[in-house]
């Protein structure tokens, strides 16, 4: 089985710094097939195990500077897809049936009235999030959407664990709340 290849500090710069599109293709491409695979190992679907492989690793795009502060980057991947496949399964996305079975139902998810819905709330939970405490917003964000570990998180923003524990309880506290008044 392959290993994530880790990166010299000299290209991690490169595209935490430089944002050098070349250096991330390159380890995009010696990577996506590790990571697909064993996200495959746990979601049992290939396209499923693909985009979450692509997404680990736009999100470690998306990083920008604080890719610099990730210490092992095969760590970093493998944690990010484990947690990514967990969530998939967590919120039933994976579908073990096959999609010739769902074709009605596909059609009528995709309407119009369906399609703003789920717009508008996201732009509810968009709202919700941005109106949470600077460094609460930021915890939330470096844990719920880059997958950090609260300790990573803690590390990035200069706070203890607990402390990004401490932000994440009162995130969750304060959007169901919100989220719950909109409903």
């Amino acid at each position: 089985m392959q290993e994530i290849q880790e990166l010299t500090d000299e290209q991690k710069l490169m595209i935490a710094i430089g944002r050098d599109e070349h250096v991330f293709k390159q380890f995009f491409l010696r990577n996506f097939v590790v990571l697909k695979d064993y996200a495959f190992s746990i979601v049992r679907d290939d396209l499923q195990a693909e985009d979450i492989a692509s997404e680990v690793l736009w999100r470690t795009w998306n990083l920008g500077d604080r890719f610099i502060e990730v210490k092992s980057i095969s760590a970093y991947l493998y944690r990010a897809t484990k947690n990514s496949c967990l969530n998939q399964l967590r919120n039933k996305v994976i579908q073990y049936e096959p999609v010739s079975s769902h074709k009605d139902n596909l059609i009528d998810d995709l309407s119009p009235e369906t399609l703003l819905l789920s717009n508008e709330r996201m732009q509810e939970i968009e709202g919700a999030i941005n109106q949470l405490s600077p460094k609460t917003k930021e915890a939330f964000l470096l844990v719920k959407d880059y997958q950090l570990t609260y300790k990573e998180a803690g590390e990035s923003m200069g706070i203890s664990p607990k402390t990004v524990d401490r932000h994440i309880q009162l995130a969750l506290k304060k959007l169901y709340f919100l989220l719950k008044e909109k409903k």
